[in-house]
């Protein structure tokens, strides 16, 4: 109200302030001046005229008549002092009127444009009240589709205005219901303190109902529960409450689909935020050989063992962190910074640099003889598997190394293998392969090939 009081006050004081130069200019002026050009030509001929035109309120109450009679004649539009114009209003929203417990309408646009035609002061007014309603009155419609006029309220009914669009097709569904089950979507979880992770999300609500007409209803393959992580503030481990979360339906292709009423619109989500962890040991790989006649003597680092956060299922298939070093031609002692790399799934780490010395002295060999030969990666639920002959059941194997590593060395610490990979049943010629405890060792089998027969069971 005080807003449209206050329109009302400037436009008649605008009003005003124009009559005021109008009848200055206009009328005062001039006929002043013609009143003095009378009195001038006549002379003394007509005494009583120049005596009336001198009195000091004559040119005022003429004044006044002619001020009056220009208001009415402006009021009333005899006389239109004012151009006529017009202005648009643009993208001026559609409020329909309809059933919505019973109903669904498809084919409601966002809004239209109003144009407005009148005199500048009334459209300056329109302007100012702001109170222009556009609705569709589907009260009386049933289902099916339909043309409908859309209304104006026109609360200046001293303009004209046309609205575009003005009609539209709508189509009137049945509104039915539908339960479905609530899943679960965690958002931004890559914004979550590096060393925590969401264990479990429990909803206040597992069955929600959905409502619209049967065709929208059947492209919905589910309705989740948008749980964000940047309104949990999690800064510790804990369980945390979140109300109001918001409800989303999707189609198969994970769409979102808006034409869908979802009951309730949103649950509450009591959130468990943990901070899972495990302490593995980090293992030195020397990648390459060194240079001939030189071995490995030792491998020192400053980080001995990190802790790993992340998922809990992720951190028990971790047993250590392997970090491998390029010992190509190496002869002589180095040292190497690298980086320790995150598996998948963990989060966060103690350490993510080490620092690696290795010290190289001369080479001497060892011989193990007979060590027995396993057979690997076979699937043993349909397949078994035997060496040709009796001579490729064991093997003889050289270690290299420096003397003090290979003192401590036992046949029990080196492990020969055959892998048998994707083999089915056939008779197979394989590489031995050797491996042992000490990676700072290099280990080789004098036979570098065996047969195995693989059967069925």
């Amino acid at each position: 109200m005080k807003k449209i009081f206050k329109a009302i006050f400037k436009f008649f004081a605008t009003i005003f302030k124009w009559l005021y130069k109008v009848i200055d200019v206009g009328i005062i002026t001039p006929l002043s001046k013609a009143a003095y050009f009378i009195s001038d030509k006549l002379g003394n001929k007509n005494g009583a005229l120049d005596k009336f035109l001198n009195k000091p309120n004559t040119l005022i109450y003429v004044s006044l008549i002619f001020a009056f009679a220009m208001f009415l004649a402006v009021d009333r539009k005899i006389i239109n002092l004012v151009e006529t114009e017009a202005i648009v209003l643009s993208n001026q929203p559609i409020v329909a009127e309809y059933n919505e417990e019973a109903f669904v309408v498809e084919g409601i646009p966002e809004g239209a444009d109003i144009v407005l035609m009148g005199r500048k002061s009334d459209l300056y007014l329109a302007e100012q009240l702001g109170d222009h309603k556009l609705t569709l009155d589907l009260t009386d419609y049933s289902a099916g589709t339909h043309k409908i006029n859309i209304k104006y309220n026109n609360p200046i009914k001293t303009l004209d205005y046309k609205v575009d669009p003005s009609r539209v097709t709508l189509v009137i569904y049945p509104k039915i219901s539908e339960s479905k089950t609530l899943t679960t979507d965690i958002l931004n979880t890559d914004k979550l303190n590096s060393t925590l992770v969401i264990s479990s999300v429990k909803l206040d609500k597992d069955e929600i109902i959905i409502k619209s007409y049967k065709e929208k209803l059947e492209t919905v393959a589910n309705v989740k529960a948008l749980v964000d992580v940047n309104a949990l503030n999690a800064t510790t481990a804990g369980t945390y409450t979140l109300e109001n979360v918001k409800l989303i339906a999707y189609d198969e292709k994970g769409t979102e689909i808006k034409d869908v009423e979802i009951i309730p619109e949103s649950v509450t989500a009591t959130v468990v935020v943990s901070s899972p962890s495990k302490v593995v040991p980090v293992q030195v790989v020397p990648v390459g050989d060194v240079a001939s006649g030189s071995a490995i003597s030792s491998i020192t680092s400053n980080v001995s063992t990190v802790t790993l956060y992340g998922d809990e299922e992720a951190l028990k298939s971790i047993d250590d962190i392997k970090v491998r070093i390029d010992v190509n031609g190496l002869s002589k002692d180095k040292s190497f910074q690298e980086t320790i790399v995150k598996p998948n799934g963990v989060r966060s780490m103690s350490d993510t640099a080490i620092t690696i010395k290795v010290k190289m002295e001369g080479e001497t060999s060892k011989e193990f003889k007979n060590i027995p030969l396993e057979f690997e990666n076979l699937d043993t639920s349909k397949f078994r598997a035997l060496a040709k002959s009796e001579s490729d059941t064991k093997v003889d194997v050289v270690v290299k190394g420096v003397s003090s590593l290979l003192n401590k060395l036992n046949a029990e610490d080196i492990k020969a293998y055959v892998d048998l990979s994707n083999l089915e049943t056939g008779t197979y010629e394989v590489p031995v392969i050797v491996t042992g405890s000490d990676l700072k060792l290099k280990y080789s089998s004098r036979t570098i090939k065996i047969e195995v027969v693989i059967s069925k069971k």
